[in-house]
Order: structure tokens, then sequence, then C-alpha cells
């Protein structure tokens, strides 16, 4: 895989922890989603942040009640941390 097939300009190694984080961000709880949110920093919590975005866009209520900031960040209100 060439870096420009990997979305939001990530190398292939961070395009696949991301969707990694993806997965499971889709396959837990929210009250997990936030607690993995909670404990992460740097980049993970980056992906994280994406990941949660990414699932509120596709329709999660259960993940927009949990992380309502992040829901602002879709609509263009706020920026993320």
């Amino acid at each position: 895989m060439r870096r420009g097939d990997c979305p939001r300009g990530l190398e292939p190694d961070d395009y696949k922890a991301y969707k990694e984080i993806e997965e499971q961000i889709g396959h837990c709880t929210p009250e997990q989603a936030w607690a993995m949110y909670f404990v992460s920093t740097g980049m993970v919590r980056e992906y994280i942040t994406l990941a949660v975005m990414e699932h509120i866009g596709r329709g999660n209520k259960a993940l927009l009640f949990e992380f309502p900031e992040l829901a602002l960040v879709e609509r263009g209100g706020l920026a993320p941390n």
C-alpha cells in the first residue's frame, strides 16, 4: 500500500493501527470506549477520537450519548482537544 492509498494522510502502519482501533470501538460498549479514551494518550487517543467520530457519523447513538462533544465536532461546532 502506498502512502497516498491511506486516508487522512496516514502511513500504512498508522492506518492499520487506526483501523484496528475503529474495529475495537465498534465491538465495545460506549463505556468501554470512554475508558479506552480516558487512559490513552498521543496518537492512540487521536485514533480513538477519529474512530468514535466515524461511528457517530454512521449513526451510533450510544456513542453520541457518551461523547456529545465529538458530535459537535462532526457538525463543525468545536475542535477536539
